[in-house]
């Protein structure tokens, strides 16, 4: 084993200041938290624009022309003799020019890169050896779980590349091509981007999905010259039965020890776009992991036949992300668009790394030019909520920039390496929508609000919202539940509630509570907030106990609950807690509570259903769903609702 396999610094996190209320289950709430709290994004307002403009990123290199290689392994972390040289304990330098039969003065590669063994959560970035490195990645990390993913990456002054890893891994690095300073207008190695056409999908046609250890020749397609030099493909491989990995190089020549995919063997789809050197045969794909196989022409690269042009040539930048939409909302929501429009107006194409990071579910982005339209394949794929994947993506250029579909909801991160030459194609069609969809928000609670649920009528005041109502009297928070007196039956738990309700959420509103008392309510919401997070909520609103009315016991129980609750909701490992101050809320409601304080008159059913939906109008920056008071016009954005110092007129508003 190398000694030079990338071990990042652990960084240290300050310690929290510990309460009460943080019961060991609490501590490691916060800690798992603190680990993903960065990806965590509050529902903030909506940006009013679908397309980000963005200057154009640094350019690194002469224009350049492309020459295959290999496919080689280079480096490789696992080996005594890795190939390698450790810079630090994190990062490591790989030498690209001058070995192997590569040419020297070369400005960038064609590169694969792939960790295996990491031990947690992280990713990868590779960058020009020597040169600062930049916020950009290559990779994303999960423990355990060998990954890779390919680019264009922009080559040192000494010929090298550094690869820098924030969590310990071993490390792969292959090679399929270098790009060399062009002289002037060039027959070969010029990049031609096409419509992606789809080469192969053996679910349809093909002979069927392949064993593990199969291949499959896939000839050139007519629109590829026959002396083209390398071909860029998007590959996907669906139901792979096995943990393995992919390879391609060209038909006839033998096979490579290099490597482009690692399936997992849950069968769950995985892609990658790569460049791979072909022949006038065309190009093998191999697999040691089985499965169906699907390819997407993008794009080849020209051989000595071609006509002499300036067009299609690369020319390196320094690795630049240019959309981060965790800071550059609104995020990509379900069947929306955003645009992003870089300033380089002699770029045909753009060389990018496309990261999907924290999707609602499974699905996929396409990355296309803006203003045409949108293709049928896509360019990187989510496999489960909250999935981290990234992709090369060489993407054609638009008048207007480039653009990325998304199925169902994400945020997108695009890392530009480089561009091609070339010119934009028009962008004809307006700028597609990128419309949040509603919030699908479980509301849980007991007695106090199982008015919203009887009452007819209040259900309708929670606009804005999906809204999935479980409201049982006698309920508790974890602990066995008590017999009702008016259902005559024992209801589930809070924790029940939330664990057992189908699908996912997007937030989770907490009304209950009141039947715990003095339980240990530390524990409590530790289980109940940890329960929210599994079911995929970004948002836990949870509502104050009204306090009087009650005995002076149970008021003691409300006031404590509620002091602590605003307590924890200042912890930096509970960032994703609201607490809704109702208790202050509906004092202020005309006519809202019964004696007991507590449960909701017909008004106060309608004043919590409107509470509610200003809460999340307020969170997502929309409009209020209804005037404060009867003909008034609405506030746009809506302010938090415990902010204003006033509460909705229902009585006006709804006419109850």
């Amino acid at each position: 084993m190398s000694a030079v396999r990338t071990l990042a610094s652990t960084a240290k996190i300050g310690a929290l200041t510990t309460m009460s209320i943080l019961t060991p289950i609490a501590a490691s709430i916060v800690a798992l938290t603190l680990a993903t709290i960065a990806a965590l994004v509050p529902l903030t307002p909506l940006a009013p624009a679908h397309v980000a403009a963005s200057s154009a990123p640094a350019v690194a290199g002469q224009p350049s022309r492309f020459a295959p290689v290999g496919p080689l392994r280079l480096a490789d972390t696992r080996e005594v003799v890795c190939g390698c040289t450790a810079v630090d304990a994190s990062t490591i330098r790989v030498q690209i020019a001058g070995r192997e039969g590569i040419a020297t003065g070369i400005t960038a590669a064609a590169v694969t890169i792939t960790a295996t063994r990491p031990v947690g959560t992280g990713f990868v970035t590779v960058y020009p050896a020597g040169t600062v490195r930049p916020e950009t990645s290559i990779l994303n990390l999960e423990a355990g779980r060998d990954t890779a993913n390919s680019g264009i990456v922009p080559i040192g002054a000494d010929g090298a590349l550094d690869v820098y890893a924030n969590v310990h891994t071993d490390l792969i690095v292959d090679v399929t091509g270098t790009f060399t300073g062009a002289t002037g207008n060039e027959t070969a190695g010029r990049f031609v981007a096409v419509t992606p056409t789809r080469l192969l999908d053996t679910r349809a046609s093909g002979g069927g999905a392949l064993a593990p250890g199969d291949q499959r020749t896939l000839p050139l397609p007519s629109e590829v010259a026959p002396d083209a030099t390398a071909v860029a493909v998007n590959v996907t491989s669906v139901g792979a039965p096995v943990a393995g990995f992919f390879s391609a190089f060209p038909a006839g020549l033998g096979g490579s020890n290099a490597s482009f995919m690692n399936p997992d063997g849950s069968g769950d789809p995985r892609a990658a776009q790569v460049i791979v050197p072909v022949s006038p045969a065309g190009l093998t794909i191999a697999t040691t992991s089985g499965g169906h196989v699907i390819v997407d022409l993008v794009g080849w690269l020209t051989g000595p036949s071609a006509p002499p042009s300036g067009d299609g040539l690369f020319v390196p930048t320094v690795p630049t992300r240019v959309l981060d939409t965790r800071r550059d909302q609104p995020r990509v929501w379900r069947g929306g668009t955003r645009e992003l429009g870089l300033a380089i107006p002699d770029a045909a194409a753009i060389v990018t790394n496309v990261t999907i990071t924290r999707s609602d579910e499974a699905g996929f982005v396409t990355a296309y030019p803006a203003g045409t339209d949108l293709p049928t394949t896509s360019s990187v794929n989510a496999t489960t909520r909250d999935d981290s994947v990234p992709n090369l993506a060489i993407t054609r250029t638009a008048v207007r920039g480039t653009a990325y579909y998304a199925d169902r909801g994400t945020d997108l991160l695009v890392d530009v390496t480089g561009y091609f030459t070339g010119t934009p194609v028009a962008s004809p069609l307006p700028v597609p929508s990128n419309d949040r969809p509603p919030s699908r928000v479980l509301i849980v609670g007991d007695s106090t609000l199982a008015a919203v649920r009887f009452i007819p009528g209040a259900p309708g005041a929670m606009r804005g919202f999906d809204p999935v109502l479980d409201a049982e009297p006698c309920r508790r928070l974890v602990y066995t539940s008590c017999l009702s007196n008016t259902t005559f039956r024992v209801p589930n738990t809070a924790y029940e509630a939330i664990t057992t309700t189908p699908g996912w959420v997007d937030a989770v509103v907490i009304m209950t509570g009141y039947n715990d008392w003095f339980d240990d309510f530390g524990y409590l919401f530790d289980t109940i907030v940890g329960a929210a997070r599994a079911k995929g909520a970004r948002q836990i609103v949870w509502l104050t106990y009204s306090e009087g009315g009650q005995s002076a016991q149970a008021n003691r129980a409300y006031q404590l609950n509620n002091a602590d609750l605003r307590r924890v909701a200042a912890l930096p490992g509970y960032g994703d807690v609201r607490v809704a101050e109702w208790d202050a809320y509906n004092h202020r409601g005309d006519n809202w509570v019964w004696p007991d304080g507590i449960h909701l008159t017909n008004r106060g059913a309608y004043g919590l259903a409107d509470y509610f939906s200003r809460w999340f109008a307020h969170l997502e920056g929309r409009p209020c769903p209804a005037p404060w008071t009867g003909g008034a016009p609405l506030d746009d954005p809506c302010p938090n609702p415990d902010g204003t110092g006033i509460a909705a007129d229902i009585r006006s508003v709804y006419g109850v």
